[in-house]
């Protein structure tokens, strides 16, 4: 059993620690340099990537922010900024795929019905750790993002990446500073990825009646992101966030996606975190 997919994971927009700090007040966290955060929420995201029914998850987790570098999280794995200046992020990360179940089961984090098998007879993908770095280049209010992974222990070898460009617009919510942030987006994989988690060959197609493929790397996807960061007091903050994505390329044209999927993929959730 994986008690949440790949993609709600993914998809998981919480702030660590240390962002949080940065839109606090000035005297919130004097003398500290280690934060904690709590979270509690929930998620609603496609079953698995490419398919056409959504699951809804609460989501927990604990993570820690140690100085302005270091972020250690449950779900989002190990982070480590070896380069930071006013405009240039670039670190190494150590994270987790949570792999693909070919027939969804019930687990105590999942609070909608059990999705159907659309792609029981493919068999499961396993966990994945994975390695990597990102980059991130700030200049006023934008943003641009580039983080790449290579898996390297579990069920697929792979390398898969994201970029994106963020708007961070400073609002009044609730009487408190908040910030919105939207932007554009964009996944790309090669072909090993895309080949774990698209193809059909001549077995698995006999035992789950989807059609043979054979699934090159690319673009993935592309598409929407935006979320909402509410700060209600020195010590919790609120975190919503919406996404519209389009499958392409060899992806989308998968027969997982084209016979038992969908080519549009939509996320959103509410998060609460407590920081302290």
């Amino acid at each position: 059993m994986k008690p949440i997919t790949t993609r709600a994971a993914i998809m998981l927009a919480i702030l660590p620690a240390n962002a949080f700090a940065q839109y606090a007040p000035e005297d919130t966290f004097a003398g500290h340099d280690i934060f904690f955060t709590i979270t509690g929420g929930v998620v609603s995201a496609p079953s698995f990537l490419g398919s056409n029914e959504t699951s809804t998850y609460a989501i927990p987790n604990v993570s820690v922010a140690i100085g302005d570098r270091l972020n250690i999280s449950l779900l989002d794995g190990v982070s480590y900024d070896v380069y930071k200046d006013d405009n240039l992020t670039a670190g190494v990360a150590l994270t987790y795929d949570f792999g693909r179940e070919d027939t969804p089961s019930k687990h105590d984090l999942l609070l909608s019905s059990v999705a159907k098998s659309e792609i029981a007879g493919l068999g499961d993908i396993e966990e994945t750790a994975e390695v990597g770095g990102y980059l991130a280049y700030t200049y006023g209010n934008l943003q641009a993002n580039l983080a790449i992974r290579k898996g390297v222990d579990g069920g697929h070898d792979g390398i898969v990446g994201d970029v994106d460009i963020i708007y961070n617009a400073p609002v009044d919510i609730l009487g408190k500073q908040s910030v919105i942030s939207f932007g554009p987006t964009a996944s790309f994989a090669d072909d090993s990825y895309a080949s774990t988690y698209f193809d059909v060959s001549a077995a698995q197609s006999v035992a789950s009646g989807i059609s043979e493929y054979d699934a090159n790397g690319g673009i993935m996807s592309y598409g929407l992101h935006a979320s909402a960061f509410v700060p209600l007091n020195q010590n919790v903050s609120l975190v919503g966030f919406a996404e519209f994505d389009r499958l392409s390329g060899d992806v989308r044209d998968a027969s997982i996606v084209q016979e038992r999927g969908s080519e549009e993929q939509a996320t959103a959730g509410l998060m609460i975190n407590y920081t302290f």
